[in-house]
Formats: C-alpha cells, structure tokens, sequence
C-alpha cells in the first residue's frame, strides 16, 4: 500500500520546509519519496471572474487535478510514500485531495505554532498587500482549523530543529521507527 501525507496548516506555519525535511528523514531511510508542494501546482491566473461558477474552489480544483496527474509519474519511478504540503479546511477538501492519491493510505498533519512565531515567519518572507492579508486573515484560519478538527495528529513547529519535527511526524505517521520507546510519548492527539 502506498501512503501519502498531507501536511496542512495556517500560512507560515512552516509546511513548504517541512516537506522538504521529512522527503529528507525518508530518503535517507531507504523509502522512495515524492515531495509535492501544491502551491507550485497552482501557478496560473488569472483566475476565472468574480461572480464565476468556476471562481469558487479553483485553485484547489487545480491543485487536486495536478496532483492526481504528477502522482502516477511518481509511482511510475518507484515512489511508495508521498508528502504534500497544501492547506485544507473543509471535509469535502481533505476528500478531493485523497482521491488525488487514491492508491494511497492518505493521513492529514496539522502543523502548529505559537501565533506570534507565524506573524514573525510571515513577516520575514513576505511584504506588501500580501503580508498584510495573511497576518489579517491569520486569527480566522487559526480558528477555522481548530474548528474543522481534520487532522489525523498534529505536531508542534516551532523553535525545535526542523529535522527533529520532520522525523516526529514519520514516526507518529508510522512510517519509521522511533529511536527510543519514549520518542513523541506526550505528542499531542
């Protein structure tokens, strides 16, 4: 069985570096590994017009379909396990990024992070109208993952080593062993 995890979280959470480091953990465990930022999936505007039929959900429309076109390429060359990184609020939306998957056993992480640990991260790669949107709309996305509950565990992202938190979501995942029996034992849900 193949398995793919989708890593979701507010924006500056750390989910695009964070799969790059846990492509890395299993790698160099011997497991072959496709690394999928959805983002990059969806470089194309502009979006169809406000008001449109298609304007709703299209951009993760796009993420899904492209998904579900690189992910046999991948499993063409080999690839077992698949990392992707992408922001999911709805039940409908985990499903459709599932199906994108659908030979895969598809488990969702939730990343977190104190508040102002994000606002900095935020503030540090992005600027302008940009900026200004995430950190208004940061509080709201908070909420509205908290009150969807999709994830299937969530781990902390916050001033740990980024290979330390990627290897936590592996073994929590189940994919690897953990080193010690006591490895992640008071991790949350």
């Amino acid at each position: 069985m193949n398995r793919g995890l989708l890593l979701n979280g507010v924006n500056g959470v750390g989910k695009s570096t964070m799969i790059g480091a846990i492509g890395g953990v299993l790698t160099s465990a011997g497991l072959v590994t496709a690394v999928v930022d959805t983002d990059d999936l969806a470089q194309f505007g502009p979006p169809p017009p406000s008001g449109s039929a298609l304007r709703n959900g299209f951009y993760d429309r796009l993420k899904c379909a492209n998904l579900a076109a690189v992910w046999p390429n991948y499993r063409a060359l080999g690839a077992e396990y698949i990392v992707v990184s992408t922001g999911i609020d709805s039940a409908a939306m985990r499903d459709e990024f599932a199906n994108s998957l659908g030979d895969c056993e598809v488990q969702l992480v939730r990343l977190v992070a104190p508040t102002e640990l994000v606002r900095a991260r935020l503030r540090g790669r992005d600027t302008g109208a940009l900026l200004d949107r995430q950190l208004a709309q940061l509080t709201e996305q908070e909420a509205l993952l908290d009150a969807a509950g999709l994830e299937d565990f969530t781990v902390v992202n916050d001033v740990r080593p980024i290979p330390e938190v990627a290897r936590e979501i592996v073994v929590r995942a189940g994919w690897i062993q953990p080193v010690g029996e006591s490895e992640y034992a008071n991790a949350s849900r």
